[in-house]
């Protein structure tokens, strides 16, 4: 099993991302790529978390109403990102004492 960690510091928020190779637990990625977990890091990082949702909607509703649908999936897989990783939602792997 090979891991790798990567922390970030957001101001009030403190964000981890591990990564886990041939790891029979499977992590809650829901399924967004690696690159935009990161991006939505940097995208906090610049705006905060409130901001950054805010602006990624508004682009993605011009992609929508610009018929860019695959960008405005791309956008909202930032959105999915930015608020996983600041709501404390118990997830089933997660252990809790």
């Amino acid at each position: 099993m090979k891991r790798e960690k990567s922390t970030y510091d957001l101001g009030d928020y403190e964000v981890s991302v591990e990564l886990i190779v041939n790891d029979e637990s499977r992590l809650h990625d829901y399924g967004i790529r690696r690159s935009a977990w990161l991006r939505g890091v940097r995208m906090m990082r610049r705006y905060g978390p409130e901001l950054a949702l805010e602006l990624l909607d508004e682009r993605a509703e011009k992609c929508y109403n610009s018929k860019n649908i695959a960008m405005c999936y791309r956008l909202r897989d930032l959105m999915v990102a930015i608020h996983a990783m600041t709501e404390d939602e118990i997830q089933p792997n997660d252990r809790v004492h």
